[in-house]
């Protein structure tokens, strides 16, 4: 992957054989510290910027309405003299009230701690961020114009391969595609909660944008879609429209047989080159089809809700999602359930309820020969779990039909990006 931090001077062969390259990084790793910068002897320009190098990596710089001025004198200085600035790689821009920050409730509420910024004057002001690659927009709420989408472009669009939008408001799709057009080097796109003209985008009811006139999208290798049923919609038919893309790994929400047919026909033209799918909102398989994906390895399901108020078909959604798996390549397989917390005696018919002999019956197709793993994530009750699947498995085992080892199954407690939503 190409890297934009500016060249560093490396260590002579003198000092190499004086400072072993482990005390060397060992040094590095305490020069993020202010005090330590003004007295160490070994502080110049090429500790300096090894040494932001080796902070910043792989890390997100977060910015939102209590800290943006602080970051901007800090970008003043950059233009100036040497600053971290120069070596974010992840950057993730808050524009209004988040779940982690208070909510703007009012107009006119004083107070730094309510105040919210704007993108149109700030992202201009974000300049200097040559190493940016992922990037994250939260919190927009419909009031980005023209500034926002020239902002993108000059300040971020010769290197930024990765853009999540998540909780924002676009005013039309067009914007969408402007923001998309301004990052022309994308190959990963993650939409969460977004919402284009605040309702329903369609090829049908979307004035001015029939997707005959819609540009074509980025080639994306990584694609994560956990938005509304008539926005994904959209997004799968505008894709579609245009033809394949080279998709490596899909997530996506499984609503209802209008979204899902959508999405599979997205897999029909795109679905040879996928490896791993993720279905996060698991409400209906009805529809969904994973036959084009021949060469699938990971396959990671969830939520699936095992309650009295689960929602139709929740008993059956991972055998059905797996009867349509074609390839032989399938290793792995993730099923995250969410059972009740108490500790009633409802948990256990809630486990019979799930279609443990339709999961074994197809499990025993030869095409699952590869598998290496069948793992349950589960919120509680990993005992009672484990119970429920040797139970049924055990017979399966015993009579020799199981195409693969009885050690790929696993039951575990869910994990913190589960618990979130995401994995």
């Amino acid at each position: 992957m190409t890297s934009y931090f500016r060249s560093t001077t490396p260590l002579s062969e003198e000092l190499t054989d004086l400072i072993p390259h482990e005390i060397h990084e060992y040094i590095i790793s305490f020069l993020d510290h202010t005090p330590t910068l003004k007295s160490c002897s070994l502080t110049c320009r090429a500790w300096l910027q090894a040494s932001w190098k080796h902070l910043l990596a792989g890390r997100t710089l977060v910015v939102h309405r209590e800290n943006i001025e602080d970051l901007l004198e800090i970008v003043k200085r950059n233009l100036h003299s040497l600053t971290i600035i120069r070596f974010v790689e992840g950057l993730y821009v808050e524009q209004g009230g988040s779940l982690r920050l208070p909510f703007l409730l009012s107009p006119w509420i004083e107070g730094e701690n309510q105040q919210t910024f704007q993108f149109d004057d700030y992202l201009p002001l974000l300049v200097g961020f040559e190493s940016v690659k992922r990037l994250r927009l939260g919190w927009v709420r419909g009031d980005t114009g023209s500034p926002t989408v020239l902002s993108l472009q000059n300040n971020f669009g010769a290197g930024v391969t990765s853009l999540e939008l998540n909780s924002v408001i676009l005013c039309s799709p067009l914007q969408f595609f402007e923001i998309l057009h301004a990052l022309p080097q994308l190959t990963s796109l993650m939409l969460v909660g977004l919402k284009l003209d605040s309702g329903r985008q369609d090829d049908e009811e979307a004035p001015g944008t029939t997707l005959v006139h819609t540009p074509k999208p980025p080639q994306l290798q990584e694609f994560y879609c956990n938005i509304s049923k008539d926005v994904a919609e959209f997004i799968f038919s505008w894709i579609v429209f245009h033809g394949s893309i080279p998709t490596r790994t899909l997530a996506v929400g499984l609503f209802n047989s209008s979204t899902n047919s959508k999405i599979s026909r997205f897999l029909s033209e795109s679905g040879s080159t996928i490896e791993t799918v993720k279905i996060w909102d698991a409400y209906a398989a009805t529809d969904f089809d994973l036959t084009p994906c021949t060469k699938i390895r990971t396959l990671k399901m969830g939520w699936i809700h095992l309650s009295s108020s689960s929602p139709p078909g929740s008993e059956t959604f991972v055998t059905d999602v797996l009867r349509t798996v074609s390839s032989t390549c399938l290793e792995e397989v993730l099923v995250v359930l969410q059972i009740l917390v108490s500790n009633s005696p409802g948990v256990e018919s809630d486990l019979d309820a799930f279609d443990w002999r339709g999961l074994v019956s197809v499990l025993q197709q030869p095409r699952f020969k590869n598998l290496r793993k069948v793992c349950f994530s589960v919120s509680s009750h990993t005992d009672v779990v484990s119970q429920a699947l040797m139970k049924h498995i055990k017979p399966v085992v015993s009579s020799g039909k199981l195409p693969f080892n009885r050690d790929a199954f696993q039951v575990v407690s869910w994990t913190r990006a589960e618990y979130g939503g995401y994995w």
